[in-house]
């Protein structure tokens, strides 16, 4: 046999396989995952840690401030992450589904030092990645709030709070998670998927 006859050979098989839809479809649906991996893993990531991608925003969104002046909102104006617009509740609220606002904070009348806690309601867009990412950044914010109020009000305490040391975490483990723990074994398992639905075509036929 000739090395003619070889080529020959192989385009008929060639373009065997091509007819069949269901194994160039195999073949085009790796490259897609593997070639848009990347943005599966951000979109992935940002389902489940969006602190994954917060870290990575630069953009500063539109918050509208609703409710009594506080320390929060002079944190909020600080913070390089956010442009306030103090507005009423409602003017608030229809920016927000106008998608003008990005966010909206409504804080209580309640003094700092007050017996009661301040509650403190958040509005943001549902089902939306870049809301995940708002409410990463505007938790910060709370949270630098909230250490103000306690230092406000430490002289209630009755007891010394038990201070507890958590190990900080590692960067890069949720590229590693969805490497090894998703992308690999898709990649892994599809043939052999795609060739049990091939074979239960052929039964079928």
């Amino acid at each position: 046999m000739t090395l003619r006859h070889v080529a020959l050979i192989a385009r008929k098989e060639l373009r065997g396989l091509a007819r069949e839809r269901t194994i160039v479809f195999a073949v085009l649906l790796q490259l897609f995952i593997a070639m848009f991996s990347s943005f599966l893993m951000v979109g992935l990531a940002t389902l489940y840690d969006p602190d994954a991608v917060a870290g990575f925003s630069s953009t500063r969104y539109a918050v509208g401030y609703a409710g009594s002046d506080s320390g929060l909102r002079e944190i909020l104006e600080e913070s390089r992450d956010f442009r306030v617009y103090p507005m009423d509740l409602s003017t608030a609220v229809a920016a927000l589904k106008e998608r003008t606002l990005n966010a909206v904070i409504w804080v209580p009348a309640t003094p700092p030092d007050a017996a009661e806690p301040v509650t403190i309601t958040l509005y943001t867009v549902q089902n939306d990645i870049q809301a995940s990412v708002v409410t990463v950044k505007i938790k910060g914010v709370l949270v630098d709030y909230e250490q103000e109020l306690r230092a406000v009000r430490a002289d209630r305490l009755t007891a010394q709070p038990v201070e507890v040391a958590i190990p900080a975490s590692a960067g890069g483990e949720n590229f590693y998670e969805f490497v090894f723990g998703l992308l690999i074994p898709l990649l892994v398992f599809m043939p052999a998927i795609i060739s049990a639905a091939l074979i239960i075509d052929l039964i079928c036929e």
